[in-house]
C-alpha cells in the first residue's frame, strides 16, 4: 500500500506527529502546499495531519477542495489539539467537516501543545491507534 502523509503545522507539534508517522511507515511526507490533486491519485492511503486552532481544523478546507481526488482512497484525518476528542469544542470542530466526507474517513485526535505547556503529553505512543488501524487495513 502506497502511503502519503500531508500535514500543516504552525507550532511544530503536528509536524512532529507527521514525522513520527513517516518514520514508522513506508510513507512519503509532504507539507499541504506540496501535494496537488493529481499527485494524491498516486497513493492508496492518505494521512492528513492537521492542528486545531480556536475550534477549527486547519486542513478542513484542504480536505474539501481535494475530496474529488481523495474520495476513492483510504483517508485518515489525524487532528492535533489541546482539547480531548470528546470535548464539545473538538466535536464541533470535527462536525464542521461536511458529513459526506466524515462518513468516508477515519478520524483520530492526539494531544497537542500551546507554547511550552503540555509538551509531556506529546509522545510517539499516541500514534499507536493510528498504526494499529493502518495494520488492520493490510490484512
Amino acid at each position: 500500500m502506497k502511503i502519503a502523509i500531508v500535514y500543516r503545522s504552525f507550532l511544530g507539534t503536528t509536524k512532529k506527529y507527521a514525522t513520527w508517522l513517516h518514520e514508522s511507515l513506508d510513507a512519503d511526507l509532504f507539507r499541504a502546499g506540496q501535494m496537488s490533486k493529481k499527485k494524491l491519485r498516486d497513493y492508496d492511503l492518505i494521512i492528513i495531519c492537521s492542528g486545531t486552532y480556536m475550534g477549527w481544523i486547519s486542513l478542513r478546507g484542504y480536505l474539501g477542495k481535494r475530496w474529488e481526488a481523495l474520495q476513492d482512497k483510504k483517508v485518515i484525518l489525524l487532528v492535533v489539539g489541546l482539547a480531548p476528542e470528546e470535548q464539545v469544542d473538538s466535536v464541533i470542530a470535527y462536525e464542521k467537516i461536511p458529513e459526506h466526507i466524515r462518513e468516508h474517513i477515519k478520524y483520530f485526535k492526539v494531544p497537542g501543545t500551546i507554547g511550552s505547556g503540555n509538551v509531556e503529553n506529546v509522545k510517539k505512543e499516541n500514534l499507536q491507534p493510528v498504526l494499529d488501524y493502518i495494520n488492520s487495513l493490510a490484512t
